[in-house]
This record gives structure tokens, sequence and C-alpha cells, in this order.
């Protein structure tokens, strides 16, 4: 029972208290309102636009399979359309009940949370509306005091004038942050949940439209606390924040008791996604590199930096040449015939030649053991005589014909400054058909002595070795300066594409946020002429001849025609094979990874072999194409090849570039060649075949 007294006394302190409270609220609200007065005039204008949003970009293979995101922050829109019913009132039966109906703000849950806040003395409870939370996320810091709470509360209100409801709800929505590293709701559902469509084996990313009530739920859950929350961290706070989130959705008459009892036993994810945004594969690593240092892809900007902004934060959508079917072809060809020993592994690259686009690369042992690509990467490896398709090429296109005699017999010396090693010796005169089929070292030695070693050089140029160190010793014509397996497969591209050059391109098509085509291989990837359409023809017409009755016999195709080089560096430490048909090349290399040692065996064997698998499996469902026929200038009539020319009168041997190595003694094709360096750095020597 109370006394008169008694109430008049609880009564007074109530208004004591009160106006205590009323006071302290108006002295910490001046200085922010003061703040808020004196704020630079772009905050009052609201947020910008959603097109504004950092967006990451996706990358997908040419069957629209995605292979890698790139980007600052994993975000990718969705309109509100695009967000179903039940995970928008999951958002809003947890983070503010009121949306539909409030101002922006939320007093009662704001007197609350300030009570609260001025009790502890410091902030505990933020109150904050979806759109208290979107202004904090688009315009304010994340700092949690008195004179920012007043600017996010004023702004607030602006906000709620300015936009609907459902631009704000979309903007939130696009906005908010639900953990491992994703950005937006569309970015979560598809990192937090995986389905595996009907006949596929790997899982992706579920869409938004396929999100269970309780996904729904355990993504809201999630906002408040998205480390602490995390199912993959934490899978009993999510779960109780999912309990938290379907019991608030019945109470709102969102859903019934029965979904909220199946949205509870739904299991929660168990496979975490990864959160970097960054290559995880050597596909999306070269796609990236290309599109930062391409001079094609201007239309992105002006410099590298411009450029690599435009792919990170752009929302673009960017869809590689690579072909996933043929990807797996090179995959299994490797798998097949490769050996297994430790540190040994091979590449390969496979390029449509009337294009350039590389359809199948493999670069190594494995992007997850090492991120050094083999098949790509400065300075590369020692081609062998796969380098020898650059020489005849140069000799055809000056004049010289398949039937032409040149002296192969081996070893071979040049200048008075070299010594003879005799190792097996013989050779003899022969074609310059033959020397090419048998890979005969000394006769392209000769070769290189009588066609030019400068024009060699410039022709490798226009085939597509992009090296701007090569030196004309007469070993460039072995292959014993470092190339590439792309700038190889680039050489046979242009042979096999009758001379005309295209770049090497991984990227097919991209499309900006706003779904226009900003990029098309086609449009933007000129060609142009390295070497006459006669010259190619014949160079190919000749190379047929390896695969037929050759050192690259493993590898002839079933039911096609096509040409091809072997290449084998000294003491067999790297192993190349080249082949070219009309529509589609390969170059394939093995060796040990980490070191140049013995043991890679001759490019005839297993390279030649993976090339046979890869390409009699990538064609198997195109019809078998021919090459152009080789004119009549590659069936004339030969003549000798001498340091004077076809046709000259002067000795090979007498006379010695300038830029030689002082003693080259180079052997046989079945042996090593010998290259005993001067005193400035000179090429390595190396094998035939």
């Amino acid at each position: 029972m109370f006394k008169a007294g008694s109430a008049a006394r609880n009564f007074l302190i109530t208004i004591v208290v009160g106006g205590v409270v009323i006071g302290a609220c108006l002295a910490a609200l001046i200085p922010g309102v003061l703040a808020l007065a004196q704020a630079n005039t772009s905050v009052s204008g609201g947020v910008a636009p959603l097109r504004d949003l950092s967006q990451r970009s996706t990358v997908y293979d040419s069957a629209g399979n995605v292979i890698g995101i790139l980007g600052t922050q994993n975000r990718e829109q969705a309109t509100l359309a695009e967000v179903p019913k039940i995970v928008q009132d999951a958002v809003i039966s947890v983070e503010d009940r009121t949306f539909w109906t409030n101002d922006g703000i939320d007093l009662n849950g704001l007197v609350r949370a300030f009570v609260t806040n001025l009790t502890s003395g410091k902030i505990e409870q933020g109150g904050s509306t979806i759109t208290q939370q979107l202004v904090k996320n688009r315009i304010l810091s994340s700092s949690r005091d008195v004179n920012r709470k007043v600017k996010e509360i004023v702004l607030a209100l602006r906000l709620n004038e300015k936009y609907s409801k459902n631009e704000i709800l979309e903007q939130y929505l696009n906005t908010v942050y639900f953990g491992q590293g994703s950005y937006g709701i569309k970015s979560a559902a598809e990192r937090f949940f995986l389905t595996v469509d009907p006949g596929q084996t790997f899982p992706r990313g579920k869409k938004l439209s396929e999100l269970t009530i309780g996904e729904a739920a355990l993504l809201a859950g999630v906002i408040s606390n998205p480390e602490g929350n995390n199912p993959f961290v934490n899978p009993d706070g999510a779960k109780e924040r999912r309990r938290l989130a379907l019991a608030s959705m019945v109470k709102g008459g969102y859903i019934t008791e029965a979904e909220e009892a199946a949205g509870n036993a739904e299991p929660l994810p168990t496979v975490k996604p990864s959160a970097e945004l960054r290559p995880t594969n050597s596909w999306t690593e070269e796609v990236q590199d290309q599109l930062y240092d391409a001079p094609m892809f201007s239309m992105l900007g002006a410099t590298r930096e411009q450029r690599k902004n435009a792919v990170l934060t752009g929302g673009l959508k960017i869809f590689a040449t690579l072909d996933p079917v043929m990807q797996e072809d090179a995959q299994n060809a490797m798998d097949q015939v490769l050996p297994e020993k430790p540190g040994w592994t091979g590449s390969l690259v496979s390029m449509d030649p009337r294009t350039g686009a590389v359809k199948a690369m493999v670069a190594g042992p494995g992007f997850g053991e090492s991120q050094y690509n083999i098949a790509t990467s400065y300075p590369g490896r020692q081609a062998g005589s796969t380098w020898k398709v650059i020489t005849l090429a140069t000799a055809i296109e000056n004049g010289y014909s398949p039937n032409d005699s040149i002296e192969g017999t081996s070893p071979c010396e040049f200048g008075a400054l070299g010594r003879t090693q005799n190792s097996e010796g013989g050779g003899g005169t022969m074609t310059l058909r033959a020397a090419t089929s048998g890979s005969v070292n000394c006769a392209f030695a000769r070769l290189q002595q009588s066609v030019g070693s400068q024009k060699v050089i410039d022709t490798a140029k226009k085939l597509g070795i992009s090296q701007d160190t090569l030196k004309p010793y007469l070993t460039l014509t072995l292959g014993v300066i470092e190339s590439t397996a792309l700038e190889m497969a680039t050489v046979a591209a242009t042979l096999a594409n009758g001379g005309v050059r295209h770049d090497p391109i991984f990227v097919e098509k991209i499309i900006g946020p706003d779904g226009q085509v900003i990029f098309t291989a086609a449009r933007n990837n000129p060609e142009r002429r390295a070497i006459s359409s006669a010259a190619a023809a014949c160079t190919i017409d000749i190379l047929r001849g390896v695969i037929t009755g050759g050192t690259g016999t493993a590898a002839r195709l079933n039911g096609r025609v096509s040409a091809g080089k072997t290449g084998t560096t000294d003491n067999r430490a790297d192993a190349n094979f080249i082949q070219m048909t009309p529509t589609l090349v390969d170059f394939v290399w093995h060796g040990n990874a980490t070191a140049r040692i013995p043991g890679a065996g001759f490019g005839g064997q297993i390279p030649a072999r993976i090339s046979k698998l890869f390409m009699d499996a990538a064609l198997a469902n195109q019809p078998a194409a021919e090459f152009p026929p080789a004119g009549p200038d590659c069936a004339r009539a030969g003549a000798a090849i001498t340091t004077a020319g076809r046709g000259g009168s002067a000795s090979l041997n007498s006379t010695l570039p300038t830029l030689v190595p002082p003693s080259i003694v180079i052997n046989p094709t079945t042996t090593s060649s010998t290259t005993t360096p001067p005193t400035t750095a000179a090429p390595p020597s190396t094998l035939a075949p």
C-alpha cells in the first residue's frame, strides 16, 4: 500500500532523473547538430547512385562457367526485383521491423538505445534502422560517437524524404557486409550456399531465387555481427541467430510456425568459401595480367592503374577464350603420359590460329603448388629444335626451295677458332626437306649462316617471339634462347594461318555493368601479315614430313593432316613438340619444374604423345580441314645452299658471323651440341630432334 508522501517523493525523483537525462541528451546533441550544420554539403546530398558502388568482376570460360573473381570488394549488384520477398522479409524482421512505416528512424529504438548507452557511458546499442545503416555504410564512418550518431539520424531523415522505401532497401541489400568477404546479398548467397546442377560434377553458388527460408534467415542473422555469427566459424551462434530471425518472421506474420520449424531444421553450410579476391588458377591470372597490360584494352583506361581499377571495381563480366572441354582434354593428355617422377612436369598451350584465342593451357605442376606459370612466364625454357621452323620459314620467304641441297655432315665446326669433335659423323649432302624431317643440326646451322642470322631474328619477331634480346649466334636455330610455350604456340599459329598473325589473347568478350558489350576479341585484336601466304604454305608442307616420316611420327593424328616439329635441348633437359592444323595448334614442353637436369627424353617421345592425345580429343567433333596447297615454287628444282646464298659458290665455312661464339662444335642429331663460350656471355648449346 502506497502512502501519499512516498508517491510524491517517487514522482519528484522521476522528474529530477528525467530532467537530468533530457539535459544530458540536449548537451550531447548540441555538438552533433553544430557539426552537422558545418558539414560538407556533399553529405547533405544523400547517397551516390547504386552504380557507383564498387563491384567485383567475374571471369567466365567460353561456356559461361565462373572460373574466377577479381575485385576489391566481393559485390555483385542485384535489383530489388531479383531479391525474393522471403529474403526481404527476413532482413526487415531482424534489422528494422518498422521499416515500411518509419521516417528513416525508429524513435522507440533510439530512446531505448540512448538510455542504455547513457547508463553505460559508451555506445553499446545502435538502435539503427535500415535507413540509418545505409547512411553509415555509404556516407559516414563507422566510428561510434555521439556526433556521428546525430549526423546519422538527420541524414536518415533526409534520405527517407529523397528516396522511396524500395530504393533504400535495394541500396541497403547491396551495401551491407555479410562476412566471408561478401558485400551485398547476391554475393553472400553465392558464397555461403552451394548447389550442384544436374549432370554437373562441381558445385556453384546459389542464386537469390534458390534460397530457402532457413538460408534467408541465416543471412539476415549474420548482418549484426558478420564474424561472430559466421556459420563456418561459430555454427552454434549462427544457428541461434537463425532461430531468432525465424521467430521474428513468425511474429511479423511473414511465415507460419511450420515454415519456422522447417527453417530451423535445415543444415548449416559447411563448405567454407575463400574470402580472397585474387586469381586462384593460372587462367584467371593470365586474364587479369592481359587486361592490365595489353594496349588493346585501352577502353578500360589509358594507364595500367586505370585498367586495374576498372577490373577490380567495375562489375565487369569477362569471358575468357578458355574452352572447358579442350582444357579437360589437355589435362587428361598430360595426366596419361607424364611420368610420375617428383619435380618433373609439363606445359601445354593451344590456340586457334584463325583468331589467336588461347583455347587450353596447362601451366605446370598446378596453381596450388606453384603460382609460376611455366607456359607463359619469362624467360621460359629452351625450345630446342622447334626453333628450326623459324629458320625454315625465313629461308623459304627469302627464295629457298625445299629441294635445295645443303651439307649436313656432323659434327661440324665454323671458322678457324672452332675444333672438330668427331662423334658419329656422316650425314652428307641432303635436301632442305630431308634436313627438316631428320632435324639435322649442322644443316640448319649452315642454313642460318646462309640466309643470314639477322633475317632469322627479324622473322622470329614477326611470327610471335616477343623477346628483344635475340643475338645472331648460329646456335639460335637450335633453340638455345629461352622462349615461352605461348610464344612458340603463336609462331605455330601464324604459320598455320597462312602467315597472318594474331596476338595470343585470353579474353573473348567483356560486358559492362550496364549490359553493354565493351570489348570483343574480333574487333580489338587485328591481324597482321608476318610472312607471305606462299612461304607459310611451303613451310607447312615441309613440316608435314616431320609427322609422316620424320622425328615426330608419334604425334600423327587420326584421320587428319598436321605439321609439326620436335625439339630437345642439351642433355635432354627440355623436350618440346609443336603441332599445327588449320584450326588448332599446340606447343608441349616436358622437363623439370625447378632445374635443367637430364631426363626429359626427346621431343618426339613424351611431348609428341601428349600432343597427339590432346589434338585427337580436341578435334574429335570438328570436320577434318586441309592446309592451303603449296605453290609451284615449293616444288621447283633445288640448288646448292652456300654462304653466298642459294646457288652461290662460296664455302659455308669460309666466313664467321661476328657474334658467333669463338668455338662452336655442333654434333649429330643423336648427340648433344657443344658450345665453348667466349669470355662474354654466350648462349648454351642444345640438342636437335
